[in-house]
């Protein structure tokens, strides 16, 4: 019999999250702005909280601000925050700069690690790093329903694919696919095939 592994940590899947990539994808990190960022039930579409935010990328200091208010699920009572998060840059291989968190958290000591996404962790006051909250993700906790030739395989690929879109920052290098895309094309055939081998098996068994 094959093993899993099962963690009852909470996952980045049940945070809502803030990304560099999310920031970078939208223009938010090419000049000083405001703007208000909503989260969505990806099943239904319906909204389920927002964020404002303010970047500010000068030389004299790069943070985004974040303001939002959290309601407490017992109590109904609401609390408003407004604080910053540091921003800092790494020299990208191919010239210009790649944007960085500095978590703003402090648990069980400092941490002020550099990431690329923070995390509002279910119950918490403050957006910190995966590190600071312990945070799993859902194919730690993914049994094996999930491999090849059954529906979770496909559900899991599709999770992996979005995971690896996201990351992309490069398409092409001379004239041909990155390593990432590459993987990229092979996950979306898996997937296809994954799904495949499931309808069929599925067929079968009528």
């Amino acid at each position: 019999m094959g093993r899993y592994y099962w963690s009852k940590k909470d996952t980045v899947e049940d945070c809502k999250s803030i990304s560099i990539s999310l920031l970078r994808k939208y223009g938010y990190l090419c000049s000083n702005r405001s703007e208000q960022i909503y989260w969505t039930n990806s099943i239904t579409g319906k909204e389920t909280g927002s964020i404002g935010i303010t970047v500010s990328i000068t030389e004299a200091e790069k943070f985004v601000r974040f303001y939002y208010t959290v309601t407490d699920r017992h109590t109904g009572e609401k609390t408003d925050y407004n604080y910053k998060v540091r921003l800092t840059t790494t020299p990208c291989n191919f010239g210009g700069v790649r944007y960085w968190f500095i978590c703003p958290l402090a648990i069980n000591g400092v941490c002020g690690k550099r990431v690329g996404t923070l995390f509002l962790a279910p119950g918490r006051e403050y957006f910190g790093c995966r590190h600071c909250y312990n945070l799993s993700y859902v194919s730690r906790n993914e049994p094996r329903f999930a491999r090849f030739g059954n529906i979770g395989y496909p559900l899991k690929a599709e999770r992996q694919y979005k995971e690896l879109y996201e990351k992309i920052k490069r398409w092409t290098y001379k004239g041909r696919p990155t390593k990432k895309v590459r993987k990229l094309q092979n996950l979306k055939q898996r997937k296809e095939q994954g799904l495949l081998s499931f309808m069929s098996e599925q067929f079968l068994q009528q």
